[in-house]
């Protein structure tokens, strides 16, 4: 068996089921640390599989050296598909209802009574992004800092995006059975739409880290699609058909990535592997 099997075996081997133990532990005790630690169990699991299965080679692939214009994509990217596509949901349902001065007072209750909408989201968003930075970090240095790599290099590029995505939509099945993540639609359609949504947009992800040659790019991205779907756009549609056309399960967002990652996977046929792009060496 090859050393990237055997670490994929092993990386996956322990982090499924440590990942579900706390996950199982959120679902009753409804207590975030258990989310804080479930966040991190991908990350560690695959700082550790590096130092052990491919020490000295940037496993990972934690490089700050990246050309502008992939951190203007992991920023832009995230905008476009959750932004465009919740203002369509409103236009449709007539949503938001609230406006956009009651989004403080959503989110941070009675703390945000009289904080006009625009200066609280001028004055939030980059406390809220560090954050959200440090959250996705956890999940990202093990799904696309070690996984996508070791996943690309054996089983090559196609085979690895399909594989690592499918895994990544696994991981939060538990937490939407148990009714604590992204539970707002029908069961079966959530989980339907949900698989179909995270295998299209691990296409972005896994493009970004690896022309990039870092991941994080795929940390910015993941940060800023958290921070305007859970800390922006959701606190501030009101109408409960919102899910089903804009977010995480909605057929709009859906839409909208598929476009995007039609034209990604254009354009990386067309990309010549550069030597920042193989984090494993041969």
């Amino acid at each position: 068996m090859s050393k990237e099997k055997k670490s994929l075996l092993v990386f996956y081997g322990i982090t499924l089921p440590v990942s579900l133990i706390f996950e199982l532990l959120y679902i009753f005790t409804k207590s975030d640390l258990f989310v804080s630690i479930l966040m991190w169990v991908p990350g560690i699991t695959g700082i550790v599989c590096s130092k052990v299965f491919f020490r000295n080679q940037g496993a990972l692939g934690f490089k700050f050296k990246i050309k502008p214009l992939y951190i203007i994509l992991s920023i832009v990217i995230p905008a476009i598909y959750l932004v465009l596509t919740y203002v369509l949901a409103w236009v449709v349902l007539k949503d938001p209802t609230t406006g956009i001065d009651t989004l403080p007072q959503a989110v941070l209750g009675e703390w945000g009574e009289g904080i006009p909408g625009g200066i609280y989201f001028a004055v939030s968003f980059i406390p809220f992004l560090i954050f959200s930075a440090l959250s996705a970090a956890g999940e990202e240095l093990g799904w696309r800092g070690f996984a996508y790599p070791v996943l690309e290099k054996e089983f090559g590029r196609v085979k690895a995006v399909l594989i690592n995505g499918f895994i990544w939509a696994l991981w939060h099945l538990p937490l939407i059975l148990g009714e604590v993540y992204q539970s707002n639609v029908n069961i079966v359609y959530g989980i339907v739409s949900f698989i179909v949504l995270v295998m299209l947009v691990t296409v972005i992800y896994c493009w970004l880290r690896s022309v990039s040659g870092s991941v994080i790019t795929a940390i910015l991205l993941h940060a800023v699609h958290n921070e305007l779907d859970q800390l922006y756009l959701q606190p501030l549609s009101s109408n409960e058909k919102v899910p089903y056309f804009a977010g995480e399960q909605g057929i709009f967002t859906i839409a909208v990535v598929a476009i995007i990652a039609i034209l990604i996977i254009a354009v990386w046929k067309k990309q010549k592997r550069s030597r920042n792009t193989s984090v494993l060496p041969d």
